[in-house]
């Protein structure tokens, strides 16, 4: 059977201990969970036990260091990275594995992670699609990751399908489209801790891999509020990482990697009725314009 490598980046993790064992407590083929420790720490470990591996980091150098880090050390044919804060589904691993292709990355159903219980929130719902808000409709002219609503009503029944990007807590695919077609996640361009959904959504697309939502399996997430983000990360600060995004956001649209097989406009395409002013649900938000593709050349 092959392995998953669960790389899950803590920094300052006061819910590390109980991801890990929820994560050894619902997989049902073998794993191992790999704990980026990520500077100093307040709380405590995880107890060791077999199948536990730690990367312990005197000082900070951020979530995508983290993840490559990790992947270096890790021995599965597959990848899952996990957030600190989060519980999955029973049997996970192995439903992930069945519907996992060479060149895809899989998400999964995107719960509420209510800490004081430890359980989903039953009242909450899921959430499977997501897109990249328009940047011209953004503060900032940045990519933002949108929960797309009406794509989630008309395809509900559909159970493994295409999702043009992903919320970021958990993301799954092989160890050889991380580090071959995606090139490992770039910290030296992009920072330490932010988009790396985006990043590995767009190389995998781009690179004409696919990108899908599989809806039998779900993982509840703790969303953390700003105020506890600048707490336990104390140099957390949206508006310093606009100038980061932005450079993000231009790179992808002008079509700079090196990886790519396709433009960024056959992304739209493809996705296209994208969100627009006419055409979307409240919570979708930074929509497109229907003269999207006028503005991408003036860009």
């Amino acid at each position: 059977m092959d392995k998953v490598s669960i790389i899950v980046p803590a920094r300052n993790e006061r819910y590390l201990s109980k991801t890990v064992d929820d994560l050894f407590a619902k997989a049902k083929g073998e794993i191992e969970v790999i704990v980026v420790v990520d500077g100093p720490t307040e709380y405590q470990l995880p107890k060791e036990r077999p199948g536990l591996k730690f990367i312990i980091k005197p000082t900070s150098e951020g979530l995508r260091s983290a993840i490559n880090n990790a992947s270096d050390i890790a021995t599965g044919k597959y990848l899952l990275k996990c957030d600190a804060h989060n519980i999955v589904s029973e049997g996970f691993d192995e439903i992930l594995k069945k519907d996992c292709d060479e060149d895809w990355v899989v998400s999964s159903s995107y719960c509420k992670l209510n800490v004081d219980k430890w359980e989903k929130e039953s009242d909450y719902g899921s959430y499977d699609y997501y897109y990249l808000g328009c940047p011209w409709n953004s503060v900032g002219n940045i990519f933002r990751s949108v929960v797309w609503v009406t794509r989630d009503k008309e395809r509900k029944d559909i159970k493994i399908d295409d999702t043009m990007t992903m919320q970021g807590s958990f993301y799954f695919m092989t160890k050889e489209h991380f580090q071959k077609r995606i090139g490992y996640l770039d910290a030296e361009k992009w920072g330490s801790g932010i988009v790396d959904d985006q990043e590995v959504s767009l190389k995998t697309w781009l690179s004409g891999g696919r990108v899908v939502v599989n809806k039998n399996v779900w993982n509840a997430h703790y969303h953390r509020p700003p105020e506890e983000r600048r707490i336990l990360v104390p140099e957390f600060n949206n508006r310093s990482n606009y100038a980061v995004l932005g450079a993000f956001t231009r790179y992808f649209l002008n079509n700079e990697w090196e990886g790519q097989i396709h433009e960024f406009n056959w992304l739209v395409e493809k996705f296209w009725p994208l969100p627009t002013t006419r055409r979307r649900n409240k919570r979708e938000r930074h929509s497109w314009p229907d003269n999207w593709k006028e503005k991408l050349n003036e860009k």
